[in-house]
């Protein structure tokens, strides 16, 4: 049976390495996975896909057990295709690498946003609670 990724509570630190969902007794960590649904009529909304095209700092790392340092790591340096999330990656299962919370640089509001492996050099970039609300991921 698939349980919704309902709601995430209050991550209370600017970088987090697990969410809870609906359902109190289960939580998503760095290492585990979630599913991402079938692609929706109108495409994804809420969940972007990010490749790295050229990395100034190839000798660059982070915490692959934790998922610290990974927005750093990923987003400082560098250059980026960037796009919504193609219908290809749809239905299927991707790894957690990191979770965190971030601050809106136009509005100052929290985000918090979780980043998947989808491949070499390239990760899906999950708005969180948004994406959780139109039920583009979700946990089995």
């Amino acid at each position: 049976m698939r349980f919704l990724i309902i709601t995430i509570i209050s991550l209370t630190i600017s970088m987090s390495s697990s969410a809870a969902t609906n359902d109190s007794t289960r939580t998503v960590s760095i290492g585990d996975s979630v599913f991402i649904s079938a692609c929706p009529a109108k495409g994804f909304q809420h969940i972007q896909y990010y490749k790295k095209t050229r990395f100034p700092n190839p000798n660059a790392s982070y915490d692959k057990t934790t998922g610290d340092d990974f927005y750093e790591y990923f987003f400082t340096d560098g250059d980026f295709d960037a796009k919504y999330l193609p219908c290809e990656f749809g239905g299927k299962k991707y790894r957690i690498i990191s979770i965190r919370t971030l601050l809106d640089k136009n509005t100052g509001a929290e985000r918090t946003v979780m980043f998947l492996d989808l491949g070499l050099n390239t990760v899906a970039w999950v708005e969180l609670p948004n994406a959780v609300d139109v039920s583009e991921i979700y946990l089995e």
